[in-house]
């Protein structure tokens, strides 16, 4: 029998507010370097259910008989699966997890956070994007607000996600500093600290971006001024 390749997962989960919305990611890379990208939410969860997600999702998205390190930055998970820290929560989770893990050779590295691992962040951005889409957004309620979910070919099966591959980077410069911004999470963070008096942040119902909008404007405002999401405004009954 052919020995099964090695792969390396990063897996992240994040939560705004705990609990909060939710969302975790994960970065797969297959043995000959190429990578793929994953990550969903949940609207109502805690940090570690997505820590433990993330691994789950990695591990499903590898072949049975595979080999495959999973790189995370909770310890929570690594010291439960390493140390025998005692379950007291998440025990469907904990469930599901054993039994993915059983179908692989699983081994489990810690990796710290935020200090320039550049797959760990990327996975981290993508866990934190996700959360984001699942935090509800004050305006019309028949805007979209459905979690990133990405395909097994790394390209981003919803409308918004993949809008945060196609925007480019925006220059936001203070007095201060001048720094690149890319994802929509770190603008929102960002931007609402700015926001006047009377206004909000909505996604509009044709392009699914968010958009400065006033808080009392009426649903009709639910799209933004492109001229494209404006036509479809005015042309659908």
């Amino acid at each position: 029998m052919s020995k099964q390749p090695h792969l390396i997962a990063y897996a992240d989960g994040s939560c705004l507010g705990n609990p909060g919305p939710g969302g975790w990611g994960v970065v797969l890379v297959d043995v000959d370097g190429s990578r793929r990208e994953f990550s969903g939410g949940a609207a109502a969860t805690t940090n570690n259910r997505m820590e433990i997600t993330a691994a789950i999702e990695a591990l499903r998205r590898s072949p049975t008989g595979a080999e495959i390190t999973i790189r995370t930055d909770s310890l929570y998970l690594v010291k439960t699966m390493t140390a025998g820290w005692k379950r007291r929560e998440n025990l469907d989770l904990w469930k599901i997890l054993d039994a993915e893990i059983a179908r692989r050779k699983v081994r489990w590295e810690w990796v710290r956070g935020h200090a320039g691992d550049e797959l760990n962040e990327l996975a981290d951005e993508l866990a934190r994007t996700a959360a984001l889409q699942q935090k509800p957004i004050h305006g019309p309620t028949n805007l979209r607000n459905a979690p990133i979910a990405h395909s097994a070919s790394g390209q981003n099966s919803d409308q918004l996600a993949s809008s945060k591959l196609q925007t480019p980077a925006l220059e936001l410069s203070t007095p201060a500093k001048s720094e690149t911004v890319q994802s929509e999470a770190e603008i929102v963070e960002l931007l609402r600290p700015l926001l006047k008096a009377g206004e909000t942040l909505l996604r509009c119902a044709a392009c699914n971006r968010l958009f400065v909008a006033m808080a009392d404007a009426p649903n009709t405002q639910a799209y933004c001024s492109q001229a494209v999401c404006q036509l479809k405004r005015r042309t659908v009954p």
